[in-house]
């Protein structure tokens, strides 16, 4: 997390804008100089650097995932035989639609990193230099990993989402529930 890296071509530079030493320090000595430097440089306010960036890039997101969801899961049903489990469509439908809000915002979670990592000023300049020096890559920048991540993730969330509305349905209106 503190350390950036950046591929222009066939060479890559690395960001270690703390010049925080790693080599034969244990993980929890290292935390606490990235704690004390971050302190040190910014006090309070160095620990919320791209707050507003994780929000423009969280938000949108969740709110598109969600919408998503349901219309993966409106689509995947009348597609889908009804002998196939619907919590297992349900999951499917949550990691598709974890699929399409990643794509649709890498860009801005490049972005939010980039911000993060080496301290630009702001997020519509931390765009621009992105656009100078990555131009159409940066729609595709990590995009692999944060797939990864969003499959996992989708699919946890919606398993124990699902799961928890199956056991807190009154038995009223148990009937009216696909299960």
């Amino acid at each position: 997390m503190v350390l950036g890296r950046a591929s222009n071509g066939t060479s890559k530079s690395v960001y270690n804008t703390l010049n925080i030493q790693f080599e034969g320090r244990s993980k929890f000595q290292v935390t606490m100089d990235i704690t004390r430097e971050i302190y040190q440089r910014d006090g309070l306010r160095g620990y919320y650097r791209g707050y507003l960036a994780s929000l423009s890039t969280y938000v949108p997101n969740s709110a598109m995932w969600w919408g998503f969801y349901q219309i993966y899961q409106d689509q995947l049903i009348k597609i889908v035989p009804d002998n196939v489990s619907h919590l297992l469509l349900q999951c499917v439908a949550g990691t598709l639609g974890g699929f399409t809000t990643t794509i649709i915002t890498n860009p801005l979670d490049v972005c939010r990193a980039r911000l993060q990592i080496q301290r630009l000023e702001s997020f519509p300049r931390t765009f621009s230099i992105l656009w100078h020096e990555e131009g159409m890559r940066i729609f595709t920048k990590g995009l692999s990993a944060r797939l990864t991540q969003s499959a996992v993730f989708s699919f946890a969330i919606i398993l124990g989402y699902e799961t928890i509305k199956r056991f807190s349905v009154k038995d009223d209106y148990r009937h009216y529930v696909r299960w």
